[in-house]
């Protein structure tokens, strides 16, 4: 799909499209709705759903421009607590939705659903629907600094979260107990599996890594107001499902993920330049899901006749 996207609209933009800036502008783009589906990856093989995603990275982006505003742009400790403050703000809406999902047994399209909605509406009524701007030395490394004036923090921040979490799949015993209640439930919690345990560990991990790309949307812009989320669900969980996520949970994995990220980021930016317009884009973006997500169907229908 990569290749197919890169000829399509290399052909359309006259080879504007493979310019050196350009590529660089689909990594920094992918940054952060990578991070964000890092996190859905998560949710998503335990056969769950996080649509509060998007409000969560709202709210921390709204609440650390708003401190980060009072802060001194010289304090580099005030600016490192208002950093772990808001992921663990991130951390806390997805440990709710964890709960909710595990202990009150509450539907988790409804339940993140609600979240989205109440996380949301929190920032909009704390920032009065503004747009902040952040005074701060130490906050624009995240999204303009370059290491070797190239290579752009925020994929480097992309490229650790994601080695952590494919660590996380794939050598840990929690790693197996993922795939294990995605793929069974029931059959992981008789086998001793703590399935509530790790349902809500899974719904954190979504949560902070949300909250991490609010910081990274927060430094990019150095401010913020509460639209900068929208959507932001919809295309984490595009480059789940492109990437080879199954929505039914068990299959897929973090390397998958990324290069879903990195085509939704492709796709955005190609339309861009061809001039399409944004409600173009989000029939774009819906068509891809839809069509990815129904190849993963017959493929399943498929393989039980097999």
């Amino acid at each position: 799909m990569m290749i197919i996207v890169a000829i399509l609209l290399t052909i359309l933009t006259h080879g504007l499209y493979l310019s050196g800036r350009n590529i660089i502008n689909i990594f920094v783009q992918s940054s952060m709705s990578g991070m964000v589906a890092v996190g859905m990856t998560f949710v998503i093989l335990t056969a769950g759903i996080d649509l509060s995603v998007a409000g969560n990275a709202t709210l921390c982006a709204i609440s650390a421009s708003m401190i980060l505003r009072q802060v001194a742009p010289d304090n580099f400790i005030m600016w490192l607590l208002v950093i772990i403050g808001v992921i663990l703000l991130g951390g806390l809406v997805g440990l709710i939705n964890g709960m909710a999902v595990t202990v009150l047994k509450m539907v988790p399209f409804v339940t993140t659903l609600a979240l989205l909605n109440i996380t949301r509406g929190t920032a909009k009524t704390i920032s009065n629907a503004q747009t902040i701007q952040i005074v701060n030395n130490y906050h624009s490394v995240f999204g303009m600094a370059k290491i070797g004036g190239v290579l752009p923090v925020s994929v480097i921040m992309l490229l650790v979260v994601a080695t952590i979490g494919f660590i996380l799949l794939n050598k840990t015993r929690f790693g197996r107990e993922i795939y294990a209640v995605g793929g069974n439930e029931k059959a992981a919690w008789l086998a001793g599996i703590n399935t509530k345990r790790v349902i809500a560990t899974a719904y954190v991990i979504s949560g902070i890594c949300a909250s991490l790309a609010g910081v990274l949307i927060t430094s990019q812009l150095m401010g913020c107001n509460s639209q900068i989320g929208t959507n932001m669900e919809l295309d984490a969980i595009a480059a789940c499902v492109i990437g080879g996520t199954s929505l039914m949970g068990g299959e897929g994995g973090l390397v998958g993920t990324i290069m879903g990220a990195i085509v939704i980021a492709m796709i955005n930016i190609g339309l861009n330049l061809t001039g399409v317009s944004p409600f173009a884009q989000e029939i774009a973006k819906g068509g891809v899901i839809f069509s990815v997500v129904a190849l993963d169907a017959v493929r399943r229908t498929n393989a039980k006749k097999d």
